[in-house]
């Protein structure tokens, strides 16, 4: 597995080009960098990476919020978002033309895979834009991708381009022409009999901590790596307000240590984040 070279993280304002339901819950933001910039920047990102977004003039929060990038194409910038809280609230109002700051990209993204390894992409709710940007950008035939949501209605079946598999907690509001299995996304993987043993299988995942845990689990039991993008409250997105920290493996004396998940993050081996101390953290979420 490799990580190529990151592009130029930039600060600047953005304009809403459209903001706009996807599912029941969840809302993509697409928003149009200025033009007026240095040629010399190399902009893009890479799958998995982050940017924090914030409202600009009378309105802007405190601390901008950390969102996964779900595409980035030319000058077009897009994200995809629940509303959960104030931050996201406002953010649902923004209306075409209006503007939004933006710093980004941040984070380690997800590597690429060798030709003798397979992704098992799981995506969980808001935690689509990781995996969906690494399968729109390095998927192979031998990739799997799965999705799950609340019910058929919370599915942002448009967005889910390619040969995904959906899972629901429960079986209402799917569209006729929709199929889905009912119960956890991991359940839907374990029972997957086309992950057979012909690549090195590499679990690729990102969703609410319950899911990243029991996809953990699961990598355990299977014998596969796992790789995960956690959803961290993030208040500034350089490390700097300790905001973010996540538990890990560490040498010393007491095994462990407070990871930010800004700078060493967002994408962590599933192997070195302490989950039972992890998943008691209430801040384990994004607003």
């Amino acid at each position: 597995m490799t990580s190529p070279k990151t592009f130029t993280t930039v600060s600047l304002d953005a304009t809403v080009r459209a903001n706009r339901p996807v599912s029941s819950g969840l809302l993509r933001l697409d928003l149009t960098l200025p033009e007026a910039r240095p040629r010399d920047l190399k902009l893009g990102f890479l799958p998995g990476q982050f940017a924090m977004l914030n409202l600009t003039g009378p309105g802007t929060l405190v601390f901008s919020r950390p969102f996964s990038i779900l595409d980035w194409q030319d000058d077009v910038v897009s994200f995809l978002y629940r509303v959960v809280g104030r931050g996201t609230a406002a953010m649902a109002d923004l209306q075409e033309g209006q503007s939004m700051n933006l710093l980004g990209p941040l984070g380690h993204p997800f590597p690429t895979l060798g030709d003798y390894q397979a992704a098992v992409l799981i995506g969980g709710g808001v935690g689509l834009p990781p995996v969906a940007s690494w399968l729109a950008r390095h998927g192979r035939p031998q990739d799997r991708a799965y999705f799950g949501g609340r019910d058929g209605a919370d599915v942002p079946w448009q967005e889910l381009q390619g040969n995904w598999q959906v899972s629901v907690d429960e079986g209402e509001n799917l569209p006729d022409e929709q199929a889905a299995f009912v119960g956890r996304v991991t359940e839907l993987v374990a029972q997957d009999a086309a992950l057979d043993g012909s690549f090195e299988r590499v679990i690729l995942a990102c969703g609410p901590v319950p899911m990243l845990k029991a996809a953990s689990t699961l990598a355990s039991r299977m014998g596969w790596q796992c790789l995960v993008s956690l959803e961290e409250h993030m208040g500034c997105g350089y490390g700097a307000c300790k905001g973010c920290v996540v538990p890990v493996v560490a040498d010393g004396p007491e095994g462990w240590r407070n990871a930010t998940c800004c700078q060493d993050g967002p994408v962590f081996s599933a192997q070195e984040v302490l989950w039972d101390r992890y998943a008691a953290n209430p801040f384990a979420t994004v607003d």
